[in-house]
């Protein structure tokens, strides 16, 4: 079988190189000689997909230059590059550079392109009297639109001087086939005159918000739809009035090419690219073609950006004449001004909307404006604004959703206790279940923090101002008092927790209240800081008793927090902190950047009492939290046994309880082992006790939470930020107004009139009339079915949640890459990083995971000089960087050869 495929093998090659030196021959004779070939050696081409040449057994017809030329060549590796067709094609590192050097194979990779550039892109239509109705149509459609669309780009690209060929030329009313020609006569003559001189300004009207979510910036959304307003755009240039379809057509073509530019960078498996896109399917899936007909909303942009349908930006970028690439659509999308040339493609891959729309802007206005307030028609808030409070948080926080206070309470056997009250912005008021601005937050899930800056779920309108907690004025909040038994655990009977108004005395940064306590205010003047850092130690030491990872990883590893501001030159500064993580550490990083004085062992995590005092108040209000279920719903059954003959409300609390296992230690016996043999080597120690944990669940019951040491735990302090937790405001503030008018009926009071069903999540029930005593209490309710209900459902929106952690990774990769980018570029010196070795992640191929201290990174790296010790210290220095690729490598230094020899002791 190997002589038989060798001796196919040398065929097909004598064959190709003696059609070089007869470039003209006959094409049936070629075809022919590589049909033997291919009969006698099957398995020569197998690594080539069938329908690229092969047809079955049958082989289409060989073009008749075959020559091996330079610009054939040139062309050939462009598609290869930059088209996804070839790289299923060639299914290993040798088959893609046999290809490079067989011009066959060459072929074989053209024809592949040409079957992308021939996919047809705009969507079946069934109606016969709509254009759409025959493929030749479609096909005639998709060709006009390309032609316009390219037309208007050359357009503004001119005028913005970026464009030179101007040789090229884009007449989309002309036909290569004769046969079609009638067929268009007929088709358009009848819609000349739909567009009248102000066409340029009825395209744009179409564009408008079509492109919404496609770019990063409000700007960059704006220069895409003018693109189609003519009369800005044109440099001079007598573009013909199109046909409605064809600026339709062309919208998608544009969007298309959006689709395609955000793919730079990408490395997945097509597996995993599906699952990535999965969170953006709904169930309602529109006609894209209906533009004039619809409004473009988010799901729309989520389709296109689910069905990552490339073909038309392809086809776009050949009749401009440019590489069919990602980069070369992202490099176009910059020239038209759309993107930024540090464009975060990564959040526009996600679907997560980028900007509100003038309509989500004016519900949060109109919730802002808001009097209607159940919490206060029944009763319920409380006016704590006699309380001290104190909100702190980052120096660049606008949305502000908790507050901290404390307070002295006698006992009734004459002891003193402190109280702790931890406030959380009440934005349950501002936006209830099911009201327009909640939908608005729901289509979010999060807010995403980025080094850029932050995307709220919110418009800022309302969740820098009504929302929170701000200072100098009356706020809305949801209170929780608690106090602390003497080692630190809650004692339950204390938990409390009701809508209230609060006025901030302090809004602090973390800087300035440790500042405070180091200088002694924070124990005198401002006690309260003092005492609140008191019960917060007191509960870190609690967990940590009760196995948190406080105490089982006790040198925590710093990570990177990149921040990207503006600067005077309208560039962007970079600033780089590292952390150390749990919010247990100083946001400095001197000790970690100041590499002539400082060694691993000599990077401690130097405590934050700010962090420490925040990070314990809301663990301890999370566990608080999950204790509520039981201690509601016991007082609630008490009402419901007493009063069986109303109709009690049901009054049940479901929470999400986050939990995470215990590590199994006894099944795993040798690897704990190998962690206590790391004990001494910070942070190798850190790094390998990861594996123990496993990830966070949600469950419907109390469960432990083991990597905090707490018995439940709910998340619910950030109700600005994220939905979840908003949704656990409205579970505990629907339960409290059930059972406030199960205590009204209890009494024979009445309903408040201005209470309405989607205030309780249920139907009220109303007194009977005749059933008034002489005292004018009713002893009968009735209620009328008119509310189905609304179920809270804590797992909707689960997809974008994973998509927030994955944008606010890659986003914070491509700016730290950036960072070290800029770094290698301005300096004349050759920069060198210290570097631990972590752990050998692949001992086949001398694969270490190694940290980078100066940059707070955990990374990769392929070792150059044979087996390395795990804690040993390397200095590197980076081989390759490229920020939009996500590519950063490293090798050794010429500094000391790349060993640590500055700490190497004396001898003596």
């Amino acid at each position: 079988m190997r002589v038989m495929m060798g001796i196919g093998e040398g065929i097909v090659i004598f064959l190709i190189g003696f059609s070089q030196f007869f470039c003209y021959c006959s094409a049936a004779f070629t075809t022919a000689a590589v049909a033997g070939a291919a009969a006698a050696s099957p398995g020569l081409l197998s690594s080539f997909s069938p329908g690229s040449v092969f047809s079955g057994t049958r082989i289409q017809q060989v073009p008749k230059r075959c020559s091996y030329h330079h610009q054939e060549r040139t062309f050939i590796k462009r598609a290869i590059k930059d088209t996804s067709c070839f790289t299923s094609t060639c299914h290993s590192t040798k088959d893609f550079a046999r290809a490079l050097d067989n011009p066959w194979s060459l072929f074989m990779a053209k024809r592949s392109t040409e079957k992308l550039m021939s996919k047809p892109w705009l969507p079946e239509q069934k109606d016969e009297d709509d254009i759409f109705g025959i493929d030749e149509n479609r096909e005639l459609l998709e060709k006009k639109s390309i032609q316009y669309l390219a037309s208007l780009i050359e357009s503004r690209l001119r005028r913005n001087g970026e464009y030179s060929n101007t040789n090229t030329t884009h007449d989309y009313d002309d036909d290569d086939d004769d046969d079609d020609d009638d067929d268009d006569d007929d088709d358009d003559d009848d819609d000349d005159d739909e567009m009248s001189s102000q066409s340029e300004s009825i395209a744009l009207q179409m564009a408008r918000d079509r492109f919404r979510d496609l770019t990063c910036t409000l700007q960059g959304e704006k220069n895409l739809e003018e693109l189609f307003d003519a009369s800005c755009d044109c440099d001079g240039a007598d573009l013909e009035i199109p046909h409605f379809n064809v600026v339709k057509a062309s919208i998608i073509a544009l969007q298309s090419l959006a689709i395609l530019g955000m793919q730079v960078g990408v490395k997945a498996t097509p597996q995993q690219k599906e699952r990535s896109v999965s969170h953006l399917t709904s169930d309602d899936v529109s006609n894209l073609m209906q533009l004039d007909d619809k409004k473009w909303d988010t799901f729309d942009t989520k389709y296109l950006k689910h069905q990552v349908d490339t073909a038309a930006g392809i086809q776009l970028l050949a009749e401009l004449k440019l590489k069919r690439s990602a980069q070369s659509a992202f490099d176009l999308m910059v020239k038209l001004g759309a993107w930024t040339k540090h464009e975060d493609l990564a959040l526009l891959r996600s679907g997560f909307p980028t900007r509100f729309t003038n309509e989500e802007i004016q519900y949060a206005k109109e919730a802002a404006q808001s009097n209607h307030d159940p919490d206060e028609i029944l009763g319920l808030r409380k006016d704590l604004r006699h309380l001290k409070v104190y909100t702190i948080d980052g120096e660049y926080t606008d949305e502000i959703d908790d507050g901290l206070s404390i307070e002295n309470v006698k006992k009734s056997d004459g002891s003193t206790k402190k109280r702790i009250w931890v406030h959380i912005a009440d934005a349950e008021r501002w936006a209830p279940f099911h009201s327009d601005i909640f939908k608005v937050a729901e289509r979010r899930v999060t807010s995403l923090y980025l080094p850029t800056g932050s995307v709220p779920m919110f418009p800022s309108e309302l969740s820098c101002d009504k929302m929170s907690l701000r200072t100098g004025r009356d706020s809305y909040a949801m209170s929780m008092a608690i106090e602390l038994n003497e080692d630190g655990s809650i004692d339950q009977s204390s938990i409390y927790i009701t809508p209230s108004l609060i006025n901030v005395n302090y809004r602090l940064s973390y800087v300035e209240v440790d500042q405070m306590l180091e200088m002694g205010v924070g124990y005198f003047e401002e006690w309260e800081l003092g005492a609140l850092l008191d019960e917060a130690s007191k509960r870190r030491n609690y967990r940590i008793q009760c196995g948190s990872t406080e105490g089982f990883v006790p040198q925590p590893i710093p990570q990177a927090e990149i921040r990207v501001v503006e600067n005077e030159e309208n560039q962007v500064d970079i600033i780089l902190d590292v952390e150390t993580t749990h919010n247990s550490g100083l946001n400095q990083s001197e000790a970690v950047l100041n590499t002539d004085t400082s060694i691993a062992e000599t990077f401690p995590s130097p405590l934050s009492s700010a962090f420490l005092l925040v990070t314990e108040m809301m663990i301890l209000s999370g566990e608080a939290m999950g204790k509520v279920k039981e201690i509601f719903e016991s007082s609630a059954r008490r009402v419901k046994e007493a009063n069986t003959h109303l109709p009690i409300l049901e009054t049940t609390l479901e929470l999400p309880y986050r939990t995470q296992p215990k590590p199994d230690f006894a099944e795993r016996y040798q690897e704990l082992n190998i962690l206590d043999s790391l004990k001494n080597k910070g942070y190798c120690h850190a790094w390998y006790a990861r594996r123990f944990f496993e990830p966070v669940r949600m469950k419907e019951t109390p469960l432990p939470h083991h990597g905090l040491g707490i018995e439940c735990y709910v998340q619910w302090s950030s109700p600005i930020r994220r939905i979840c937790d908003l949704l656990v405001h409205t579970s505990v503030k629907q339960f409290l107004r059930r059972h406030r008018v199960n205590l009204l009926m209890e009494a024979g009071r009445s309903i408040p009139e201005s209470l309405t069903a989607l205030d309780i999540g249920c139907d009220i029930p109303r007194p009977v009339a005749s059933s008034q005593n002489e005292k004018g209490l009713y002893t009968d309710y009735c209620i009328e079915k008119r509310f189905d209900g609304a179920v809270v459902n804590y797992r909707k929106g689960s997809g974008f949640l994973n998509a927030a952690r994955m944008v606010q990774k890659k986003s914070k990769e491509y700016w730290l890459f950036e960072y070290v980018r800029r770094q290698i570029e301005e300096s004349d010196v050759e920069i060198v990083y210290e570097t631990t070795v972590l752990a050998c992640i692949d001992p086949r191929r001398g694969q270490y995971a190694i940290y980078v201290h100066q940059l707070g990174l955990e990374h990769r790296y392929v070792s150059e000089q044979g087996e390395l010790r795990i804690g040993e210290k390397l200095w590197l220095k980076v081989s390759s960087v490229k920020p939009r690729l996500g590519i950063l490598t490293f090798t050794l230094s010429s500094l000391y050869g790349g060993k640590s020899l500055r700490f190497t002791p004396a001898k003596s």
